[in-house]
């Protein structure tokens, strides 16, 4: 019987300033972006000690509008939805690539005979130069790609 896989993950934080062992992650946001700094205490108060003035100055920005109920179960119906649909599609389209894939797999394949290269002559003093036979086209086998539609169907 096969056994549990057990993995432990440590995460180690390194300050993105020096590369010293770093105590927290600090959060902050500027022209509509925000941030993510891994530092060590130091730093951290460094950062916190250069925005202190214009955090004093500024103003919290107003709360976005709280939707409605029903505003949020209509949004939440249409997602799920379009979920739905998108789940369809998907195995509609891995169906039929299991379809063509099965129906490939049954056609028997006729290997197709390998034509050996005639030797070329060569000759090292040759004062009018050979002409150099033509290179064959490789074969390569086609691939058939299996075929996704976005239309519902």
């Amino acid at each position: 019987m096969g056994g549990v896989a057990l993995q432990r993950i440590q995460v180690e934080l390194v300050d993105d300033i020096d590369g010293s062992p770093a105590n927290q992650t600090v959060t902050f946001a500027l022209d509509g972006v925000t941030y993510e700094i891994d530092l060590n205490d130091e730093h951290a108060q460094q950062l916190r000690d250069v925005l202190d003035r214009y955090i004093k100055a500024a103003r919290a920005p107003k709360p976005e509008p709280a939707r409605s109920t029903r505003q949020q179960e209509r949004e939440d119906e249409q997602t799920r939805q379009a979920n739905k649909q998108l789940t369809e599609q998907i195995r509609g389209a891995a169906q039929r690539t299991r379809e063509h894939l099965s129906k490939k797999a049954s056609e028997p394949v006729d290997p197709e005979p390998v034509e050996q290269p005639e030797p070329v002559e060569e000759t090292l003093f040759d004062t009018i130069p050979a002409e150099e036979p033509k290179p064959e086209a490789a074969r390569v086998p086609a691939v058939s790609m299996p075929q996704f539609s976005s239309a519902v169907d």
